[in-house]
């Protein structure tokens, strides 16, 4: 396999075997149907030119192709086992060759030959983001545009993967979802959240009880309203989903309500801009404090990512700590956080729901504000049970389910 030399050329991968759409501000490549091959190859100063059935070309650099041979991973963990440090960045194959619709490559360090076949390269090529199915387009919502939460079945996503699939997908989308049914016991919200991935331990416990109680250290422990907010902003990582089990609930009143963060911080974009940019700028100070603890963290309320979407609503107005800006920025931070309180309170938001014993909520705490009316402790028992779950266990379950339905649907 001798190394023919080529000239350096513009390339462009198989775009025709894909559809490109964005989710949650990301450009991914959907994979529609694989009957590309590959055709031909040429090799330049630094990469690897290959040609495919369509007449596209695909740059494949060479430290790359070296860094990712699929056959460097560890049989059993899937894990890298190539260290990038011994080989030079300016890397040149020793021999390659197209055969059974693959790249083979020789490199001096590997005794091994390098397999590189069309269905890896068409989905790593470089410049397109590996398709994922947790990463679902976000569908914001008003109390009008949702004027019910979806409501999902604890056994039978619990007997069902297809099922518990199409919650967590309900839940990815919306960032809200109910299920109904689950049995009368009182760990029944926390074996079900078992199905999906580990709690997070936070200074309240792995478990916290939503009781009104003598000497509270949160206004959730007790029975007064509670305004919209999101869960811990005074934390370095604001918590992902939070889960709240109604486990005993004939009390009078305290009807929960929900609202779309990210609805709000769409709107404010249109309408407001400078305000929005104020609140992704101003860092403001939160904390909770008693007579264990004293967490203190500076987050801005709004955030995005790095692909320019929302990501983070942190909101809690009852843990705003003092706030520390400079004075000149104090009046206009004073300004806006008044106007946002305001419409974050604006009914058009509000979705509310009565969470019946045996029902359990489960939403994204970085995107949706959560509060309640208040109710009467002697009219009633009204006990709640909730836990958090970060983003990652459900996007990870999201992914493995999906494999599994995939597999099981082409046996």
């Amino acid at each position: 396999m001798p190394v023919s030399r080529g000239s350096e050329k513009d390339s462009a991968g198989p775009v025709s075997e894909y559809t490109a759409e964005t989710h949650c501000g990301v450009k991914a490549i959907c994979l529609n149907s694989i009957h590309m091959h590959l055709t031909e190859i040429e090799c330049g100063e630094r990469a690897f030119f290959v040609s495919w059935t369509d007449h596209s070309v695909t740059e494949l650099p060479f430290i790359w192709l070296r860094d990712n041979a699929p056959g460097d991973l560890h049989p059993d963990t899937r894990e890298r086992v190539f260290d990038l440090s011994t080989v030079s960045i300016g890397i040149q194959p020793q021999a390659y060759e197209l055969a059974n619709d693959a790249l083979l490559v020789r490199w001096k360090d590997k005794a091994e030959e390098s397999v590189y076949t069309s269905q890896w390269l068409i989905s790593h090529q470089p410049g397109r983001v590996r398709q994922d199915p947790a990463n679902l387009r976000r569908e914001l919502w008003t109390a009008g545009t949702l004027p019910e939460i979806p409501r999902f079945d604890a056994s039978s996503c619990t007997e069902s993967a297809d099922l518990l699939y199409e919650a967590l997908l309900a839940v990815k989308r919306l960032g809200l979802i109910v299920f109904d049914g689950l049995g009368d016991r009182r760990s029944a919200g926390e074996d079900f959240g078992d199905l999906i991935g580990f709690n997070r331990r936070t200074n309240f416990g792995v478990m916290f009880e939503v009781i009104s109680k003598p000497d509270p250290n949160n206004l959730a422990f007790t029975s007064l309203a509670l305004p919209l907010h999101t869960d811990l902003p005074n934390q370095a990582v604001v918590p992902g989903y939070q889960f709240l089990h109604s486990y005993r609930n004939n009390a009078d009143g305290g009807e929960s309500i929900f609202a779309d963060g990210f609805r709000i911080c769409v709107d404010l974009e249109k309408e407001e801009p400078g305000n929005l940019d104020l609140l992704m700028h101003a860092s403001v100070p939160w904390r909770f404090h008693d007579d264990n603890c004293d967490i203190r963290y500076h987050q801005p309320i709004i955030s995005q990512n790095p692909n320019g979407e929302f990501d983070c609503f942190a909101f809690n107005a009852h843990i705003a700590d003092v706030p520390d800006m400079e004075t000149e920025v104090l009046y206009d931070f004073y300004a806006v956080y008044r106007n946002l309180m305001k419409r974050v309170r604006d009914p058009r938001y509000s979705l509310r729901h009565a969470l019946l014993p045996g029902q359990m909520v489960m939403f994204d705490n970085r995107r949706v504000l959560h509060g309640r009316a208040a109710f009467d402790p002697a009219s009633g028992h009204r006990h709640y049970r909730g836990y958090y779950i970060e983003h990652n266990e459900v996007d990870s379950l999201i992914r493995v389910l999906s494999r599994e339905l995939d597999s099981n649907a082409n046996e």
